[in-house]
């Protein structure tokens, strides 16, 4: 079967289908992304074009193809460790600081938005544990999301090519994690006491928040690159109201807030207080 050309119309609808529902901008040059990322769709229904494709996701009642098509389209990059910086404050500064103004047993509220396949989350989780006592963390939760269900079952799984955490030291190596034999040599796996800090969920950044707590700390780091300035706006908005007053927002050290209408203080680099 010979795969059908991405047309510039065809491009244009599909981009639009996306940032409608995801708020992912597709400039022209990612063309070639969307064709590859698409084309085990056309081979797999047997469809003749990618027009065909698009009416059958909009045709589509269960809604599984647009998150298919979600899917496909979104960038997973992450790691362990990730921009150390953001863990060092968390650690260092600011988890002293909430513990100091807690009273009784802390009831954290964090939340990891693009959690990817979970390397961010449980990192957080490990920072937590490693500075605060484990019987003052029963209250603790960290929430975790994402919109691609692929990596998020990867997330909950919690099982990783060893390779993944060489960023950590080798004594959070043995503590938080696994070491897998027979047909798992030479991958890792979560330890339980550090899964069950983390909840993983399915969530669109574009849909209403309607959370029933108010976060004390929210990472979503490099997410905003994606989506055009008027989204980003919406988004910090969105994520200020559901912080606590005095939470802290993270993002990427790829991004800013400079040309963002926001309301934030300003802390580090990258790091700002409601």
């Amino acid at each position: 079967m010979t795969m059908p050309e991405l047309t510039d119309s065809e491009f244009n609808q599909l981009s639009q289908l996306v940032y409608q529902h995801a708020g992912i901008h597709l400039p022209p040059q990612k063309k070639e992304l969307v064709r590859s990322r698409l084309t085990k769709f056309i081979r797999s229904r047997k469809l003749g074009s990618f027009q065909a494709y698009y009416h059958l996701v909009l045709e589509d009642a269960s809604g599984l193809e647009l998150i298919n098509l979600l899917d496909a389209i979104s960038t997973n990059m992450t790691s362990f460790w990730r921009e150390p910086k953001h863990f060092e404050f968390l650690g260092q500064e600011l988890l002293p600081a909430l513990r100091q103004k807690s009273k009784g047993a802390p009831q954290w509220r964090l939340w990891s938005a693009g959690c990817s396949s979970g390397e961010e989350p449980y990192t957080m989780a490990m920072v937590l544990m490693d500075k605060v006592n484990h019987k003052d963390l029963s209250g603790v939760k960290i929430y975790a999301s994402d919109i691609n269900t692929q990596v998020l079952n990867q997330a909950q799984r919690g099982i990783y090519p060893i390779s993944r955490v060489e960023p950590l030291s080798q004594e959070w190596r043995r503590r938080f994690f696994q070491k897998g034999v027979n047909q798992w040599e030479g991958f890792v796996r979560v330890k339980p006491e550090v899964k069950q800090l983390v909840e993983f969920f399915r969530f669109n950044l574009m849909d209403s928040f309607r959370f029933k707590e108010e976060f004390d700390i929210i990472f979503c780091r490099n997410v905003m690159i994606y989506f055009e300035k008027a989204t980003q706006t919406e988004l910090v908005k969105k994520f200020y109201q559901c912080l606590k007053p005095g939470g802290y927002l993270f993002i990427g050290h790829s991004e800013s807030l400079c040309n963002v209408s926001h309301q934030f203080a300003y802390v580090k680099p990258t790091i700002y207080r409601k």
